[in-house]
């Protein structure tokens, strides 16, 4: 092939074979491409290191189970830890209602992702990864990604449906923060 397949497959290869790599090319390029902005606009650090990581994804690079939830439980740390103040303040303040608010809307959004994938016609693995990133909540994908492994399907079934939970969540994830932002500033 001409050089530059030669250097495409060598890098495939090269990410295949350490996949490490994969993990921290995501990072740096996700964050790098996070900070950029156009006319104003930017995806921030999360989104796009959960896009970068689709597009490593699709080269067929492939991270340990163990690997994957280090990680996972990285991101849930750093999220709390950033808005855990906030949230005890909050429920010291304005306790019940909050609460009543939580729950009305928890049942909202679960119900409107269920009916959503129903439409749709998504298997589990896309209807959880549908639920996380349109409501953004990083948290359930774990909680996901547990309950699909108990369904006592074959090994292969239960990889598709691990396999299509986090596409649905990063593409959705994108559209959950920008609505949410729209909402808001309305």
């Amino acid at each position: 092939g001409t050089v530059k397949e030669r250097i495409m497959s060598w890098f495939v290869d090269t990410l295949k074979a350490y996949p490490e790599i994969a993990i921290f090319l995501a990072l740096g390029f996700g964050y790098w491409i996070g900070g950029k902005s156009f006319k104003g606009f930017s995806l921030g650090a999360v989104t796009s290191t959960l896009l970068v990581a689709i597009v490593i994804g699709i080269l067929g690079v492939k991270i340990s189970p163990n690997v994957k939830s280090v990680f996972f439980l990285m991101f849930l740390f750093a999220v709390g830890y950033g808005v855990g103040p906030q949230f005890v303040r909050g429920i010291a303040k304005d306790g019940l209602p909050q609460a009543i608010f939580a729950v009305v809307m928890a049942l909202l959004s679960l119900g409107a992702a269920v009916v959503a994938a129903i439409l749709a016609g998504y298997d589990l693995g896309s209807a959880a990864g549908l639920f996380a990133g349109s409501q953004t909540i990083s948290a359930s994908m774990g909680l996901a990604t547990d309950a699909i492994g108990r369904l006592g399907r074959s090994p292969e079934d239960t990889q598709a449906l691990l396999d299509s939970m986090p596409i649905a969540y990063a593409v959705t994830y994108i559209f959950g923060t920008v609505g949410s932002a729209i909402i808001l500033a309305q």
